[in-house]
């Protein structure tokens, strides 16, 4: 399998998560224009506060009464996006990931739901798979800021448990994999091609947007 398709999906993941992909010109009731997205809200109503990020990562907070009319209409349309419920995929990983933490997996659970699953299927056997890896993980590092927005999940398909494990820290995985007695679940495999690498990304409702 070329490795090619799959700097094309992280190409794809770059363009939504790896800039300000809610980035946007806000103007406030005086004219005055900037660019940025919004990180969090907080309060309600007359008192509801936005937390806006500028690309050139100065984070402020400002009452969004103080915004024009569509601005707050947008924002209300984000918080509406933000408060919505459950994701196709919580109970599939309930209890079914582990993380590298220091030298060692740790039971992992996904605290604040992204928006995107990327499912990562891969061993370490596979040579195509060590070659594109560590472009994975560097991608996954250095957007580290839009991780909220999106999650990998590594599939293991190793022969062993601890073939798993010595793959996840000599690649120094930074997102969660599923445990390996779990890997082979075939609600998760139903999302994978027919050999690997094999990189599948989804909104939160299960539809896949792009795959190798």
């Amino acid at each position: 399998m070329k490795l090619h398709v799959f700097y094309l999906i992280v190409c794809a993941l770059v363009a939504l998560f790896g800039t300000n992909a809610n980035a946007r010109d806000f103007t406030n009731t005086s004219g005055k224009t900037i660019s940025a997205e919004i990180q969090s809200l907080s309060g309600k109503g007359e008192d509801l506060k936005v937390t806006l990020k500028r690309a050139d990562g100065k984070v402020f907070t400002i009452g969004a009464s103080t915004l024009s009319d569509e601005d707050q209409k947008y924002i209300e349309q984000f918080a509406a996006k933000a408060s919505k419920g459950p994701s196709a995929f919580d109970e599939l990983l309930k209890g079914k990931l582990v993380k590298l933490e220091g030298k060692k997996l740790s039971k992992f659970e996904i605290t604040e739901k992204p928006d995107f699953y990327a499912f990562y299927y891969s061993a370490s056997w596979c040579g195509p798979c060590r070659a594109f890896t560590p472009d994975l993980v560097a991608f996954y590092k250095e957007n580290e800021a839009a991780s909220k927005k999106f999650e990998i999940i590594f599939v293991s398909s190793d022969n062993s448990e601890d073939d798993m494990e010595v793959y996840m820290k000599e690649d120094g995985f930074p997102f969660p994999g599923v445990k390996f007695q779990d890997a082979k679940d075939k609600k998760l495999r139903q999302y994978a091609g027919s050999g690997i690498p094999c990189l599948v990304l989804m909104d939160r409702e299960g539809k896949v947007l792009s795959d190798s």
